[in-house]
């Protein structure tokens, strides 16, 4: 039993260290999208949950499909394992959103919470807050974690993939 408590919290305080040194990597290499998607989550975060959770559905069952069809394709190896790789690239794209809107969640939070002196303070701050947020027994596990990482995704869609703004044109 004391070995399982030393194994959660190694996992966390390295685990939590590590995202937060994503989330640091992440606004340094790309902070033109980071502030996209800040602005995305600040502006609109229930348009951000909503894309978030549609594009999470629609990623699942292109997986589905494609392990479907990879399990049909079992006597090709070719196509199964092309099939394979393409879920697995779809399914990393994913993933590496999610730590695009993570990241500037953190930024946003670590912002809302003081004046930071600088980004990677405010990164540090925020992303020490999401990760005790989400280690929260129960609520944090089921219902928090999973609404952040929706929110997350959709907002790094729309940061990544800008909707094309309508103009007016004045006549005058």
């Amino acid at each position: 039993m004391n070995n399982n408590i030393f194994a959660l919290i190694f996992i966390v305080l390295f685990g939590g260290s590590g995202l937060i040194s994503i989330f640091v990597v992440t606004s340094v290499l790309l902070p033109a999208f980071l502030e996209r998607a800040r602005a995305t989550l600040e502006t609109s975060p229930g348009r951000s949950l909503l894309l978030g959770l549609i594009n999470f559905l629609c990623i699942g069952v292109l997986d589905a499909l494609l392990i479907w069809l990879a399990q049909l394709t079992k006597s090709i190896v070719i196509i199964s394992g092309i099939l394979i790789i393409i879920g697995g690239l779809v399914t990393s794209i994913l993933a590496l959103l999610v730590f695009l809107g993570l990241a500037a969640l953190a930024d946003l939070l670590g912002h809302h919470i003081s004046e930071p002196k600088n980004e990677f303070l405010a990164i540090l701050s925020g992303g020490g807050v999401l990760i005790l947020a989400g280690i929260t027994p129960f609520i944090g596990w089921f219902a928090f974690t999973p609404l952040v990482m929706l929110t997350a995704l959709g907002a790094a869609i729309q940061a990544v993939w800008p909707r094309q703004m309508k103009t007016k044109i004045d006549s005058a």
